[in-house]
């Protein structure tokens, strides 16, 4: 039994929107067609939550106080002065301490290797 598209009911808008909505590039090449003139593509889920799984274990490599300032910046979005009260020490300090607690976040995920790995394979 043969079909022709007179047969078959579909409904176009539900389609596209189907495709525009929940497809996700496979690779850098495909975000970067798929991007608009002048916007930053997309950086496909999988390699985002790859990303992530690798950064939650470098942290757990850092001393505390790191730990603690990373997640505070981040997640609780806290501000310098409010790091610094937690600390004990002033806005400014706790800046410093920020950028030493990053520094030392990037030298643990250089020696794990794992997302430079996944960087390369982009490529």
């Amino acid at each position: 039994m043969s079909y022709t598209s007179r047969d078959i009911p579909f409904d176009t808008e539900e389609l596209m929107d189907l495709l525009v909505n929940y497809y996700q590039p496979e690779n850098e090449y495909e975000a970067l067609m798929q991007a608009a003139p002048f916007e930053e593509p997309t950086i496909p889920k999988s390699y985002i939550d790859e990303i992530y799984d690798i950064v939650l274990d470098c942290l757990e490599v850092l001393l505390d106080q790191d730990k603690f300032i990373i997640l505070a910046i981040n997640y609780e979005q806290i501000t310098y002065e409010e790091l610094g009260l937690r600390l004990g020490v002033s806005g400014t300090h706790a800046w410093r301490l920020k950028q030493i607690a990053y520094k030392h976040l990037e030298e643990v995920l250089l020696v794990d290797g794992r997302v430079i790995q996944i960087f390369d394979n982009r490529r």
